[in-house]
This record gives structure tokens, C-alpha cells and sequence, in this order.
């Protein structure tokens, strides 16, 4: 059998095999997190910290009602491979219709509402009267775009289920390079760089969510199709039970941001928050090969579950947590090697500054090796139909752990404390998180 064929849900996977069928995903999410770190580079370089600072005080807005596709890409996704699984194509071709259409309505409704309370918001996340100005330009642009963010994610997932990954890696490398080209271009134009960047991103994603839905109008080899929808209260209680726990998880991230960011404001100013933002555009492409292999992974699973075929879900499950295990030490090795080099580039010639990243480097990175089981066992109990344990996962990882740390540590290891949380909340959640797995085991035959 040639190695180059389509692979298909119903195959037998070995890892060589399993990496094939995930890498595209995950390269498609480094690609996607590459618009933040790309806009944080140039306005660090031609803006200088404090329209860096900025950004990163905002961009947890756009990224909270973005956490709308995620919900929609892993839940529907969940559902539709179901459909699949049990041989309704015209049933998953509907479900999948409707999906697109509530994406498109409700990433409408809530960029609307992000646009008119953006400058409040933005006053209560701690912005400055000298951040103020950059926060509401950058942040006015990217939410006004959020749909075709939402679309671009969630046509991620569904590109997976369709068995047609690597199209969806190949948009997202040319949605990527795009934006790379274009803020340089943007820059030299309007000569705002905080403008040029949020308009580059902002094309890039235009290409990244129309793309695949010409390709789903268009392709006559994709088995998910666009027909008449299916509606229904039932389908959308559903995918948001499946979709609820990577919701939480998108939803939270930012929402730690903020307090991230305000607890820095507090104890350093302006310098801690432009720190954290190198802290954060690293944790979004680390992030991203973790959340990578377990969106990519999860319609494995919810095939394997509904086929009853328990031997191979077996064998997917444990060739898949040692991955990310592996993943979580490489990944660290990584963030040890270029923690230098990647302040140096964001803040050349403020050694203050460079220092204090450094610092904080140190101590953050260390969560890489302990975030991978976490992040791929919320995904695959959704894949399972699981939303509980799996919200339960995500609730703990990104809401109350980090929370309680944020608030607690710097009490008694002031800036350290700061720089510590994250890992402190990976790895009380990497405990929980095994119980859970060793509890459930009987029941998802893994």
C-alpha cells in the first residue's frame, strides 16, 4: 500500500502513521498562532515596548470572542465524524452546513459587541492613557475581522474530519506568509505601525476562512459537502456539550492574560507586561503543537468510539499520550535554547528589559514539559462524547489553578511568583488529569 495515499478515519494507525495525520494540523495551528508573535516582532521593532506592551494588554479581546470557533470546530467535529462513522453522509453534510452558517451569525454578533465596548474594556484591563490609543486601534481592527478568524479555525477542524488536512496546511502557510510580507509592505505605506500589522492580520485571515470554503463549494473529492442545513436545538446543545471544554479552555487563556497583565502593571509597570507578551507569543506557538495533535488526533478517536473498535482506540490512546509527553521535554529543550536570542530580538538594546525576560523564561518554560497530557486528555474525552470530564480538565487548567496561583504566589515570591503560575497550574492539573485517565479507563475501553 503506498505510503502517500489519503489517510482514511477507518485505517489502522501505527505512530508513523498517526504523525502523518496529525502534522498537518499541528503545523496549521503554529501557523495561525504566527500572526501575534509576527505583529508583536514588527511593533517591537519599529514602535518600540510600549505599542508592544499594548497589543499584548488587548489582544486578549479578540481572542475571548474567538473562542467561539473552537467550540464550534471540536464539537461539530465530534458530531459530523459520528455521522461519518455511522455511514449518514447526507446527515453529516447538514449538520456540517448549519455549522458553518452558526459560525458565521454568531462570530458576527459578538465581533459587533466587541467593537462598541472595546475602549471600557480596555480601561478595566489596565490600559494606560499612553497605551490607550494603540489598544483601540489594533484591537477595533482584529475584532472587526473576528469572523473570518473564526471561520479560518474552525474549516481547520473540519478539514480533518474531511480527511483533507494538508489542504488545510497548505492555506494556512500562504495565509501565514501573507502576513509576514504584508506588515513589511503595510508598514512602508501607512507608516502606523500598529495600523499596518492589525490590517495585515486581518488579510491573511480573509484568505485563510474564504479558502477553505471555496474548496468545500468547489472540491469534488472532499466527502463534507455545503447542502441544506439541518437545524436544530438538539444538534447545537450537542456540539456546544462536546465543544464546552475547549471553549473554556480558549475563553480562559485570555481571561488569565488580563490578570497576568494587571498583576504586572501593579508590581513593575509597563516593562512586566512587555515581558509577558514575549511569554505569551512563545506559549501560543508551544501551545500550538499540543492543541495541534489533539485537535488533529480527536476525529480518530470519536471514529474509533462509535465503531466499537476498542482494540484500535487502545493502541491510538497510548501511542498518543507518549507523544505528547515527548513533545513536552523537546518543547522545553527548545524555549531553554532561544530564550536569549527571542528577547534580544523583541527588545534590542534594553538589557533591562532583555534580563527581566530571561528571568521570566527560566521559570514559565518549565510548564512545557507537563501541559502536553492535559491539553490532548480534554480534547480526547470530547472526542468520547465526554464534555464533563473534559470541561472539568479545562476549567481547572485554565481558570481556577492559574487563577489561585496568579493571585497567591506573587504574595510571597513577588515577581517570581508572576512567572511561576503557569507552571504551578500545569502541574496540579497534570495530577487531576491522571486520576481522571486512570478512573475512566473501563468505561472508553482505552
Amino acid at each position: 500500500m503506498p505510503s502517500s495515499r489519503r489517510i482514511r478515519l477507518s485505517d489502522h494507525f501505527t505512530v508513523g502513521r498517526l504523525y502523518r495525520f496529525v502534522i498537518p494540523t499541528i503545523l496549521m495551528m503554529l501557523f495561525t498562532s504566527m500572526y501575534g508573535v509576527v505583529d508583536g516582532l514588527y511593533l517591537s521593532r519599529f514602535d518600540g515596548k510600549e505599542a508592544f506592551a499594548a497589543i499584548t494588554l488587548i489582544i486578549p479581546v479578540p481572542l475571548l470572542i474567538g473562542a467561539w470557533a473552537y467550540m464550534i470546530g471540536a464539537g461539530g467535529s465530534a458530531v459530523i465524524a459520528k455521522s461519518i462513522a455511522s455511514k449518514k453522509q447526507q446527515e453529516a453534510n447538514e449538520f456540517f452546513s448549519f455549522l458553518t452558517v452558526v459560525s458565521i451569525v454568531g462570530s458576527l454578533v459578538l465581533s459587533s459587541i466587541g467593537v462598541v465596548f472595546l475602549e471600557p474594556i480596555a480601561k478595566l484591563m489596565g490600559a494606560s492613557d499612553e497605551l490607550l490609543p494603540y489598544c483601540l486601534t489594533y484591537g477595533r481592527i482584529l475584532i472587526s475581522a473576528v469572523p473570518l478568524y473564526v471561520l479560518q479555525n474552525v474549516f481547520q477542524s473540519f478539514l480533518t474530519v474531511a480527511e483533507h488536512p494538508k489542504i488545510g496546511l497548505v492555506i494556512n502557510l500562504i495565509s501565514a506568509f501573507l502576513n509576514m510580507a504584508l506588515n513589511f509592505v503595510f508598514i512602508r505605506i501607512t507608516r502606523d505601525a500598529v495600523t499596518a500589522v492589525a490590517l495585515a492580520t486581518v488579510v491573511s485571515q480573509l484568505v485563510g476562512g474564504i479558502t477553505p470554503f471555496i474548496f468545500f463549494m468547489r472540491s469534488k473529492t472532499t466527502s463534507l459537502r455545503f447542502t441544506v442545513p439541518r437545524m436544530g436545538s438538539n444538534i447545537i446543545g450537542q456540539v456546544f456539550a462536546n465543544g464546552a471544554s475547549e471553549f473554556i479552555s480558549e475563553i480562559f487563556h485570555p481571561l488569565a492574560s488580563v490578570m497576568y497583565n494587571y498583576k504586572l502593571m501593579k508590581l513593575v509597570g509597563l516593562n512586566g507586561v512587555a515581558a509577558y507578551g514575549v511569554l505569551m507569543n512563545v506559549g501560543f506557538l508551544f501551545g500550538a503543537v499540543f492543541l495541534g495533535f489533539a485537535v488533529g488526533s480527536a476525529p480518530l478517536f470519536s471514529y474509533k468510539y462509535e465503531k466499537e473498535d476498542y482494540v484500535e482506540l487502545k493502541s491510538l490512546f497510548r501511542k498518543s499520550a507518549a507523544a505528547v509527553v515527548i513533545m513536552g521535554f523537546l518543547l522545553y529543550g527548545v524555549a531553554c535554547m532561544i530564550e536569549g536570542p527571542f528577547a534580544a530580538v523583541f527588545f534590542a538594546g534594553d538589557e533591562a528589559l532583555i534580563t527581566m525576560t530571561e528571568e521570566a523564561f527560566a521559570l514559565h518554560s518549565l510548564s512545557y514539559m507537563v501541559m502536553g497530557l492535559a491539553v490532548f486528555s480534554s480534547a480526547f474525552f470530547t472526542a468520547l462524547h465526554d464534555s464533563r470530564t473534559s470541561g472539568l480538565i479545562s476549567f481547572l487548567r485554565t481558570l481556577l489553578f492559574e487563577v489561585m496561583a496568579i493571585l497567591i504566589l506573587p504574595e510571597l515570591f513577588d515577581l517570581n511568583g508572576v512567572w511561576a503560575a503557569s507552571l504551578t497550574s500545569e502541574v496540579l492539573t497534570l495530577f487531576i488529569t491522571i486520576i481522571l485517565l486512570i478512573r475512566k479507563k473501563e468505561r472508553f475501553h482505552y
